[in-house]
């Protein structure tokens, strides 16, 4: 009797599982013919800023592309914007900047509202498009947009038509271009954004510098910045990347490169196009180069500081070599900025080369003699100054030179 009650049990336990299973892949049935028969809608779906460097830049590639396509023959652009031809105001020759984009990402594809510029060598436009990305196609297409259009983007107020998850079939010119940046490449565009800036609109291009630099290298004065600009106009345009590093600091990228003119540069960024930028690396030491300076010999300060002066030199920086002169040297000789402006102009070439510098030493002063030319031409004219310098408290000196 009592294994009687037991196979009861047993049966009874047996039938209440299949019974729960049952009941459960029915109900998961039913979940899947309602997920199936209600898709989920995009309604909800908002629009966010466009933080992917590589995709930002990726994007900004493939405008480009469209507007490098020769006008004459817009077989290319019909391609790739069915909706009509989308040209750059007034120039032809004007090249398209990015400034920021707006993204709404759907299942199979995404639609971006861009904001760009098309920039000439002296004057720029805004510039507005929308591009949709099919990546089950792995194809694009590009609309003219407004700024409007991209304002409403931005506040998610876009047109139903774009949260639609279109396909765009293949031709010969729509495919994604896939391709990935280099740091070098990320450093150029904002080297060649900044350059614009200084040269077209010096106010822009002044907001962008570090705020300590800023204060020390120009006592936060927008016309002694206009002023360094304009004396190292030609410099400037013709300056390109030959060194650069990277170092990644949290959040921000801070990228350090030199130009052709041994100018070093640090460039700071936060965000895509969002940075601030220094235009040497002897107006505010860092921490490190503190401590490098207090480890040299005195002999070895001197020296330091007269590469120093002449880097400034070659950047006809001749405000900040001013404040350096002894003040005895510098009311005998030189009552003004203008008149030890016009001795500098006078005395040394548009850009210096520095030969192998000699050191005395009398007492606590210290006579460097610097060569210098104009090219590293064996026939180049090569000229020398002697430079006196007083090392003072932690990176302080004073400075004169043989008349």
């Amino acid at each position: 009797m009592e294994n009687y009650k037991k196979i009861f049990l047993i049966i009874v336990i047996l039938v209440i599982g299949i019974i729960i299973v049952l009941f459960s892949l029915l109900m998961l049935r039913k979940q899947t013919v309602i997920k199936e028969e209600n898709p989920p809608t995009l309604a909800f779906q908002a629009t966010e800023k466009l933080s992917s460097k590589a995709l930002f830049f990726q994007i900004e590639d493939m405008v480009k592309t469209y507007f490098n396509y020769e006008t004459d023959n817009n077989m290319e652009k019909s391609a790739i914007s069915p909706s009509g031809e989308i040209q750059l105001k007034n120039n032809a020759n004007n090249v398209f900047v990015a400034k920021q984009m707006y993204v709404l990402d759907k299942i199979n594809n995404i639609t971006v509202f861009i904001e760009g510029l098309a920039r000439g060598r002296n004057s720029q436009e805004e510039c507005y498009l929308v591009m949709n990305l099919d990546y089950t196609n792995n194809t694009y297409e590009m609309i003219a947009s407004s700024k409007q259009e991209f304002e409403n983007a931005k506040n998610n107020n876009i047109n139903e038509e774009y949260r639609q998850n279109n396909s765009i079939k293949v031709n010969a010119y729509n495919e994604i271009q896939q391709k990935k940046i280099s740091d070098l490449q990320v450093i150029k565009r904002y080297f060649d954004d900044y350059k614009f800036k200084a040269i077209n609109q010096p106010q822009e291009a002044f907001a962008l510098l570090d705020t300590t630099y800023k204060k020390e290298k120009f006592h936060n004065n927008l016309e002694q910045y206009k002023t360094y600009i304009q004396n190292n106009l030609e410099t400037l345009q013709d300056a390109n990347i030959v060194k650069h590093g990277v170092k990644q600091e949290g959040e921000i990228i801070r990228y350090t490169f030199v130009d052709n003119y041994n100018h070093q540069y640090e460039l700071k960024e936060t965000g895509i196009y969002e940075y601030t930028i220094t235009l040497d690396n002897h107006t505010v030491l860092s921490t490190e180069q503190q401590k490098q300076y207090a480890g040299l010999t005195n002999e070895q300060k001197a020296t330091s500081n007269v590469e120093k002066v002449m880097k400034l030199i070659n950047q006809k920086d001749y405000q900040t070599v001013y404040g350096y002169l002894n003040t005895e040297f510098k009311n005998k000789n030189f009552p003004t900025v203008e008149a030890f402006t016009n001795y500098m102009n006078e005395t040394f070439f548009e850009n210096n080369i520095i030969g192998r510098m000699s050191i005395k030493t009398e007492g606590n002063i210290y006579l460097i003699t610097v060569p210098y030319k104009e090219s590293l031409s064996i026939a180049a004219e090569e000229e020398e100054k002697t430079f006196i310098v007083k090392l003072g408290e932690g990176t302080n000196f004073e400075l004169s030179f043989e008349m």
